[in-house]
């Protein structure tokens, strides 16, 4: 069993609401689209959490379908996603994902499984940094599990709870989102620090990552400009 701190529990609470809840609502849209299912618009849209307008899910399984999931995670999109606690050396949360065709039509959640070797052997690696061989090992694992196995691993990605940790301040500060601009600015530094402290990472390094590391010298500029929009901000009601 996984224990959290009470900083760590209250991160994960509020990051399954807003990161958790409206990916599964899109990947269950897309597993019936897959499948030749005609869904109307009012069922298709999916509450974004950070958006002021919902989204549709038909929109981004076209693009997904399109080459889209391809130019962000190359060929094989197949991801375990996991999550490591503040200190950086625990795994607290974890999911497997099976792409096909360029969607994610299968997800399973892992929480119930750590606690185990598998999940503390490839904390070290993660911890040490130690990607290639993190890779390999949770590669291996997901083939020796019979519900699983038949899950070809494509993409590791490993986000530090920090990194919803940011994005939590981000939009609580901003009167959760109800300050649009405010919003804006904060996710923008919410971005940069996330990059700059690298608690987000791939294997292999794929193009969704190259994008991001290509945006950390932008978003560094533009972080005194936002500390100048933050006083001018803070004194509008919007």
């Amino acid at each position: 069993m996984v224990t959290l701190t009470d900083e760590e529990r209250g991160i994960m609470s509020w990051s399954a609401e807003a990161f958790k809840a409206p990916w599964l609502s899109l990947t269950e849209k897309f597993q019936r689209l897959n499948s030749g299912e005609k869904i109307g618009r009012e069922d298709a849209l999916v509450d974004a959490y950070f958006l002021p307008f919902k989204v549709d899910a038909r929109l981004i399984y076209r693009i997904l379908k399109s080459g889209g999931k391809r130019a962000l995670f190359g060929d094989n999109g197949s991801m375990l996603t996991v999550v490591t606690n503040l200190r950086g050396n625990r795994i607290i949360w974890a999911a497997l994902e099976l792409e096909e065709e360029g969607v994610y039509t299968e997800f399973y959640a892992l929480k119930g499984r750590l606690g185990e070797e598998w999940d503390a052997r490839g904390a070290e690696l993660l911890y040490d940094n130690l990607m290639a061989e993190a890779f390999e090992h949770f590669k291996g694992w997901v083939k020796s599990q019979d519900d699983l196995q038949h899950i070809d691993l494509g993409v590791l990605k490993v986000a530090s709870i920090n990194f919803f940790g940011a994005f939590k301040n981000a939009y609580e500060e901003s009167d959760n989102g109800k300050k649009v601009a405010r919003l804006t600015v904060n996710i923008t530094n919410a971005i940069h620090k996330i990059l700059e402290e690298g608690w987000i990472r791939f294997y292999p390094e794929v193009n969704l990552k190259k994008l991001l590391d290509m945006a950390a010298p932008i978003l560094s500029l533009v972080s005194p400009v936002n500390a100048s929009l933050e006083k001018i901000l803070s004194k509008l009601p919007f």
